[in-house]
C-alpha cells in the first residue's frame, strides 16, 4: 500500500513539474551580440564568391554578373531546388508505411484477475474467496515491425506527386520569368549608368560656371552697372539653369549604384563601364513579322507554360477528387514479439485486410462532377486570358520599338544641331561678342541634347530587349549554371549580336499545325 502511494505521488509530482515547465515559456529577444554576429555573417556572405572586377564592364558582362550573382535570381533558383526536393519527398507517400515498434511495460504488481460463471442474464457472485489467475508478467518487453498499405492513399499520393512535379516545372518557369525581368532591368540600368558617367563629368563644371556667373551678376547689381530688372532677369535665367542641372544630376547619380546592386556588387565597389568612352550606337534590326512573333510568344512565354502546368494540376486534382469517393482498402502484415512467460508463442506473424467506405460519397458524386467541370473551364479561361495578354504585350513591344527608332533618329539629329550651335557660340565667346549667360545656356542645351540622345538610345535598346522578352526568347545559353563569368559573358555577346542582326529563331506556322494535328490524332 505504501509503495503504491509513493508511486502515485511521484507520478503526480512529475506531471505537475512538466505542466509548470510547459507554461513557463516566455518571449526571448536576440541579444545585441547575436544580432551583430548575424549581421557580420550576412555581410561576409553577400560578398562571398563574387568574381573580382578585372577591367571595364560592358553590357554582356553586366548581364553575366546579374545572372550569376543577383540575389533575386538566386532566390528563384533555390525555390526551384526546394520544389524538386519536395517532389522527391512526395514520391515516398506512394510506398507502404513500414513501422517498427518496441516497448517495455512494468507495473508494481501482477495483473491478477478472477472470473465467474454466467447464470441466466446475470453473472454469478464473486464470492468471499475468489480464485485469481495471472496471464502476464509484471514486466514485459514487446516489439513489432509491420507494413500497412492503403490502396486509396496510394492513388491519391500518385496524383499528388504528379501535381508536385508540375509545381516544380512551374517554379522553373518562374525562374525564367525572373531572369527575363532582371536582365531587362540590367539593360536599362547599364545604359543609364553609362549616360551618368559621361554626363556627370560635364554637369559639374557647368554648375560651377553657372554659380560663378551668378556671383558676378550679384556684384554687378550691387555696383549698379546695369539696370536692376536686367540683372534680376539674368540671375533668374541662371537659377533656372542651375535647377535644371541639379535635377539632371539627382536623376543620374543613383544609376551606377542601381547597376551594382543588380550585378550583386557592393554599392561601394568602384568599377568602370566600357561604353563610357566608346559609346555603342549600333541599331538593332527586327525583321520578324507579327504572326511569327505571336506564335513564338504563345509557345515560349513562361506565363503561358505556367498556365498550362496549372491546368494540368487542376486535371490531376479532378482525378484525385473522384478517387477519394471510392472505398479505402488497406493491407497490413507484421512480425510481433513479446517476452511474457505466460504466452505459448512469444513471436508470431499477422496479416489483415480492411475496407472503409463513406456511403455518403454516393450523394456527393453529382455535385463534385459539376464542380470539377467548372474548375477545368475556369483553368481554360485563365489560360486564354493569359494568351490574350501575351499577344497584347507583343504588339505593344513592337510598336514601342518602332517608335523608339524614330525617336532616336530625331534625338541624334537634334544633338548634331545643338553641337553645331555650341561651336558657333564658343567662337563668338572667343571673340567676346556674347555674354556668359548665352554660353552657359547653349552648354546646357548641348548637354540636354546629349542626354536626350543617350536616353533615346537606351530606350531603343530597352524596347528591343522588351520585344525579345515579350516573345519569350531565352537569353540564357544551355548549361549556363556551370559557366564561368567570362564564358557566360562571351555567350551573351554572341547571342545578342546574332539577335541584333535580325537572326532570331521563331516558331513557324507549319510547326504549330503539325503539333495541332498530332494532338488531334492522340485524342482520337
Amino acid at each position: 500500500m505504501t509503495s503504491r502511494l509513493l508511486f502515485g505521488r511521484t507520478a503526480l509530482a512529475v506531471f505537475v513539474s512538466l505542466s509548470v515547465a510547459g507554461c513557463s515559456v516566455t518571449p526571448k529577444q536576440f541579444t545585441n551580440q547575436e544580432i551583430l554576429s548575424q549581421a557580420a555573417e550576412n555581410a561576409d556572405e553577400i560578398n562571398k564568391d563574387v568574381a573580382p572586377i578585372t577591367g571595364p564592364i560592358d553590357l554582356n558582362e553586366a548581364f553575366a554578373r546579374t545572372i550569376k550573382y543577383n540575389r533575386d535570381s538566386r532566390l528563384k533558383a533555390f525555390e526551384a531546388v526546394v520544389s524538386q526536393g519536395q517532389l522527391a519527398v512526395d514520391k515516398f507517400d506512394m510506398l507502404p508505411e513500414l513501422a517498427a515498434k518496441a516497448g517495455y511495460n512494468h507495473r508494481n504488481n501482477y495483473a491478477a484477475s478472477a472470473s465467474v460463471t454466467f447464470s441466466g442474464d446475470e453473472p454469478s457472485s464473486l464470492g468471499s474467496n475468489p480464485s485469481y489467475s495471472v496471464s502476464s508478467d509484471k514486466s514485459t518487453v514487446n516489439a513489432s515491425i509491420g507494413a500497412t498499405w492503403d490502396i486509396l492513399d496510394f492513388g491519391l499520393s500518385y496524383y499528388r506527386a504528379k501535381q508536385q512535379a508540375d509545381r516544380f516545372l512551374i517554379s522553373k518557369e518562374r525562374e525564367r520569368k525572373v531572369v527575363h525581368s532582371i536582365m531587362e532591368q540590367s539593360r536599362n540600368a547599364y545604359y543609364r549608368a553609362v549616360s551618368a558617367e559621361r554626363l556627370l563629368s560635364k554637369i559639374n563644371p557647368l554648375i560651377v560656371k553657372a554659380r560663378a556667373a551668378l556671383v558676378d551678376s550679384a556684384k554687378i547689381e550691387k555696383l549698379r552697372a546695369q539696370s536692376p530688372m536686367e540683372a534680376l532677369t539674368y540671375q533668374r535665367s541662371l537659377l533656372e539653369t542651375l535647377r535644371t542641372l541639379q535635377d539632371i544630376r539627382k536623376d543620374l547619380m543613383p544609376a551606377k549604384t542601381e547597376l551594382a546592386i543588380l550585378m550583386g556588387l557592393n554599392p561601394a565597389v568602384n568599377f568602370e563601364l566600357a561604353d563610357v568612352n566608346n559609346p555603342n550606337s549600333d541599331i538593332p534590326v527586327l525583321n520578324v513579322d507579327m504572326s511569327s512573333m505571336e506564335r513564338t510568344a504563345l509557345v515560349l512565354r513562361p506565363e503561358l507554360r505556367e498556365a498550362q502546368y496549372q491546368e494540368r494540376i487542376t486535371q490531376e486534382e479532378v482525378h484525385s477528387a473522384f478517387l477519394s469517393l471510392f472505398p479505402s482498402l488497406s493491407l497490413s502484415a507484421g512480425l510481433n514479439y513479446n517476452d511474457s512467460d505466460y504466452l505459448r508463442y512469444n513471436d508470431w506473424t499477422s496479416a489483415g485486410v480492411g475496407l472503409n467506405w463513406n456511403l455518403m460519397n454516393v450523394f456527393r458524386y453529382g455535385k463534385l462532377d459539376r464542380l470539377n467541370d467548372l474548375k477545368i473551364a475556369a483553368g481554360k479561361q485563365r489560360s486564354l486570358a493569359t494568351s490574350m495578354a501575351v499577344i497584347s504585350q507583343v504588339h505593344i513591344a513592337d510598336i514601342q520599338f518602332k517608335e523608339s527608332n524614330d525617336t532616336y533618329a530625331l534625338a541624334t539629329q537634334y544633338y548634331d544641331v545643338a553641337q553645331r550651335i555650341k561651336a558657333q557660340v564658343d567662337s563668338s565667346r572667343t571673340a567676346q561678342s556674347i555674354g556668359d549667360l548665352t554660353v552657359i545656356r547653349e552648354d546646357l542645351n548641348a548637354l540636354l541634347a546629349e542626354l536626350r540622345r543617350d536616353v533615346a538610345y537606351a530606350d531603343l535598346q530597352n524596347n528591343f530587349g522588351r520585344v525579345l522578352v515579350s516573345m519569350g526568347l531565352d537569353p540564357l545559353p544551355e548549361g549556363f549554371g556551370n559557366m564561368s563569368l567570362e564564358e557566360l559573358s562571351t555567350a551573351f555577346n554572341n547571342m545578342f549580336a546574332r539577335w541584333e542582326q535580325g537572326d532570331i529563331e521563331v516558331i513557324s506556322a507549319e510547326e504549330m499545325q503539325s503539333a495541332l494535328a498530332a494532338k488531334s490524332v492522340a485524342e482520337k
